[in-house]
């Protein structure tokens, strides 16, 4: 077992390329961020993550699991546990129906919501009335530019960031822990794009996004300050105009099990809500 790097990027990269539907997390700077470990079990390879103690797949395991290699996988972190405990998490939905229900327990946890990128860029229809109400609002209120996002932005987008995590710290905790540490050592891949706001020169707003496959974006991180009424909307909007021309998906994440995040993410009509599980072994 040895700590995952940057060096791996290719190996996991093409081997997430492999699966189905995938998941916000399935993007490599995500799962880099996580400070995972890496191992490898007969054609199948696992990252792993400690927490509270005990030893647990981070997401599924990648590459060929078939011939009892499955599980071999699950005894794994057991042994490192010396225990029962151990679980795999973030499995896509393909990987959970082809598991026997006698053998392993199967919880659904959140969804990941996914857009179609043309429709969130044009929002035509009534239903999108609200979303061009604080879109106008903001465009009309303010003296903004939108550019390309720059590793020059860097420092203002951190103070900013400092800023909101500051707040919320100060009256609930930080639901999105990964994000905080991806934004913490942050560097753009190739793959990966975004823009800033600004508002009379200063940086109001960030959004950054990366590929998750070759027709599917995601928005890794987006923060604004809410003191700029329809600002959100707006740089969402903004947002899905400089996702590459070839994409048609956008994963948005899930909602932190945060009820008015779900309501935010609901009033852009999702094209659908990507469900991902956590998976045990029963215990015999």
């Amino acid at each position: 077992m040895r700590q995952l790097t940057l060096k791996e990027r290719d190996k996991i990269q093409r081997l997430l390329q492999q699966l189905d539907n995938k998941l916000w997390v399935y993007y490599f700077p995500v799962i880099l961020s996580n400070e995972l470990m890496l191992d490898t079990i007969d054609n199948s390879t696992i990252l792993l993550s400690k927490e509270e103690g005990n030893w647990n797949l981070f997401v599924q395991p990648l590459g060929d699991s078939s011939n009892g290699t499955l599980e071999k996988t699950f005894n794994y972190p057991r042994e490192l546990n010396g225990n029962n405990e151990g679980a795999f998490y973030n499995c896509t939905a393909s990987f959970v129906e082809n598991l026997d229900p006698d053998l392993y327990s199967i919880k659904e946890e959140c969804g990941d919501y996914i857009y179609f990128k043309d429709e969130q860029v044009s929002l035509n229809g009534k239903r999108f009335n609200q979303i061009r109400n604080h879109i106008n609002f903001f465009k009309k209120h303010y003296n903004y530019t939108v550019r390309p996002y720059s590793t020059e932005d860097y420092n203002e987008c951190f103070e900013l960031f400092n800023g909101w995590k500051a707040k919320k710290e100060g009256n609930i905790p930080i639901k999105d822990e990964h994000i905080a540490q991806l934004f913490q050592n942050l560097c753009l891949f190739p793959d990966m794009f975004g823009i800033t706001i600004r508002v009379d020169g200063k940086i109001v707003g960030f959004s950054l996004g990366g590929l998750l496959a070759q027709n599917e974006a995601i928005c890794i991180i987006r923060k604004t300050d809410r003191q700029y009424n329809g600002l959100s909307e707006f740089i969402d909007n903004e947002f899905y105009k400089y996702v590459p021309e070839n994409v048609n998906l956008v994963n948005d994440g899930d909602d932190l099990n945060s009820e008015s995040l779900r309501n935010y993410k609901m009033k852009w009509h999702p094209a659908q809500i990507r469900k991902y599980y956590t998976v045990q072994q029963v215990n015999c």
